[in-house]
């Protein structure tokens, strides 16, 4: 039987119907997958408003919401950096160092500072920055430079400690024994060496450890502080090498030297100056600048020198053993002259930092740390701290008392007269006396015609030890200068890192917050809030030079394929403190 198309068409379209209507007399079927309470919690969190939202500013008009952010976040106009412009309102740079931005040979580079503030200017936030002067992170090895001593050279000689040449051959020399082990022998021999280069007698030292003990009585006048070099002849079969050359001072013979050997440049030995095997070596020089004497040691003029090789198997012949010496006189700046030189330095870096944020920042920290923390009545100093610590260069110890007001006179010339001032002070709450002594140094430094807006102080707390009582007496102190008052810096931890944090610490994070800020407002007047800057408004992660992978922020900070606290998402923290702005 032919069919046609049409028939068949025909036929399909009535086997289709007939298949659609079995299918609906199916009972309908109906699926839903049950939300993670995870993603329940966090569409809560992201439900909020965003910060500033719930900030009165009505009745507060100095109040910022503050957060600290890296100038390069800010240049490179990071998404990170324009969320937070919806959150708050002023950006804290508070790490313009000058040892960032100085240069080795003392030139101000503010590329960066400029680059940021040329972006943010778009963005219409507040800035707040600092802190132009203080003791660290200062580019001290260029400011040391500025002020070397006038040297004049004086007289010079020789001195010969040992020829052994007046020795009896065999005869025994004194020794000191580093160690338990004192098989190690020191005796005057002669030169085995035949013909032009022989050395008449020497001093023989065989085995281990054996250091000789030289008596040193220097000319009238000399003292060892004068010495510069000691040098010597050497010839050895073996001990070159060893553990390297120690040397140290005595009183008397046989007397630990010093109470311990000084190395010359650890693990360098006779054979680092010059010293070859079985051949004399000539004059070979010991600097004796690398030699750590005590000022004590250095006024001697006859004293016990111990020298030696640090070996285990000591075969060497050694022979005249000299010290070279040459006085000199040095006269130091006066203080009058490096005061001019430092206040030029100051200059130019508040000079550089003022133009750079001259119209775009209105508030400084001018000052950072001032007061000593053992007697707050006194500034910090570095006099009598001996070498200070890499980086370090008190200003005040050249500037004096008046350093505060120099810098703030001249950043109210370089920046904005209008601008806000502020010195910040730390290590407030366990030491509440501070606060005292720097409304004290406020109202010196402004008897000089400086005038002082305000007081900035850190925190770095933690849930599980902070002392709410000390926090809020602290509070109430500052409260009592009449100064404004701004938190430029705080976070609160766990008390761990973000591995270890639980459900309920993040909790308590979130509490201490709140009550944080709601004391802030209680203890701080609202014409006297100058505001809270949040120092890292996501928790840090390896290799934050802050807190590293602790969990202090508002929001997470996770790393790509993160398991814990992945992306930026909003916290329990962030909730407290939005109830905290709402008087809950």
């Amino acid at each position: 039987m032919k069919i046609n198309k049409l028939t068949a068409g025909i036929a399909m379209s009535i086997a289709l119907s007939s298949l659609f209507v079995a299918c609906s007399e199916f009972e309908r079927r109906e699926f839903s997958i049950e939300k993670p309470q995870s993603l329940i919690d966090q569409e809560a969190l992201d439900a909020y408003k965003e910060l500033k939202t719930y900030v009165n500013y009505s009745n507060q008009p100095n109040f910022k919401l503050g957060v600290e952010l890296n100038l390069s976040e800010v240049a490179e106009n990071s998404p990170f950096y324009r969320t937070m412009q919806s959150h708050f309102d002023e950006i804290n740079f508070t790490r313009l160092n000058h040892m960032d931005f100085v240069s080795a040979t003392g030139a101000p580079v503010m590329d960066n500072i400029t680059a940021a503030l040329e972006v943010n200017k778009s963005a219409g936030m507040a800035v707040h920055a600092g802190h132009l002067v203080q003791h660290s992170n200062q580019n001290a090895a260029y400011l040391n430079s500025l002020i070397p001593d006038l040297i004049i050279p004086g007289p010079t000689g020789t001195y010969l400690v040992e020829n052994f040449e007046s020795r009896t051959v065999g005869s025994s020399f004194p020794v000191y024994y580093s160690t338990a082990d004192v098989s190690g022998t020191a005796k005057i021999s002669t030169d085995p060496v035949a013909g032009a280069s022989n050395s008449g007698k020497t001093l023989k030292l065989d085995g281990p450890r054996a250091f000789p003990q030289y008596q040193v009585n220097l000319p009238t006048g000399v003292t060892l502080g004068d010495c510069r070099k000691l040098l010597l002849d050497a010839n050895a079969a073996a001990g070159n090498q060893g553990a390297g050359i120690s040397l140290g001072i005595s009183t008397t013979f046989g007397a630990v030297p010093s109470g311990r050997f000084n190395k010359f440049n650890p693990g360098k030995s006779l054979e680092a100056i010059g010293a070859v095997t079985n051949v004399w070596g000539r004059n070979l020089e010991l600097d004796l600048s690398t030699f750590a004497f005590t000022d004590a040691e250095k006024q001697l003029n006859s004293f016990v020198l111990t020298f030696g090789n640090e070996t285990g198997g000591a075969n060497m012949h050694l022979d005249n053993i000299r010290l070279t010496w040459a006085k000199f006189t040095v006269i130091p700046k006066t203080q009058a002259e490096r005061k001019t030189i430092y206040t030029a330095e100051l200059d130019k870096w508040i000079k550089a930092v003022g133009a750079a944020g001259k119209d775009k920042i209105k508030s400084w920290s001018v000052v950072y740390q001032p007061l000593d923390d053992t007697d707050p009545t006194k500034l910090r100093t570095g006099v009598g701290m001996g070498s200070l610590p890499a980086n370090t260069f008190y200003w005040q110890d050249y500037l004096g008392r008046d350093y505060a007001a120099t810098a703030i006179k001249m950043l109210k010339q370089y920046a904005n007269p209008s601008d806000k001032i502020f010195i910040t002070e730390t290590n407030l709450v366990d030491n509440v006396a501070k606060i005292q002594g720097l409304k004290d140094y406020i109202a010196y430094t402004e008897s000089q015609g400086a005038n002082v807006d305000g007081i900035a102080t850190e925190l770095a707390l933690n849930v599980t030890t902070v002392d709410k009582t000390k926090v809020e007496a602290m509070l109430q102190a500052l409260a009592a200068t009449g100064k404004l008052i701004k938190i430029s810096a705080l976070d609160i931890g766990t008390g761990g890192n973000t591995a270890a944090a639980t459900a309920e610490l993040y909790q308590q994070q979130a509490e201490t917050y709140k009550w944080f800020v709601k004391a802030y407002n209680t203890h701080i007047p609202a014409g006297q809030r100058a505001g809270i800057t949040f120092r890292s408004p996501y928790d840090r992660i390896s290799g934050d030079s802050w807190r590293p992978n602790e969990p202090v922020g508002l929001w997470t900070r996770g790393t790509s394929g993160s398991t814990v606290n992945a992306g930026y998402q909003r916290k329990p923290a962030y909730v407290g403190v939005v109830e905290a702005f709402q008087g809950k």
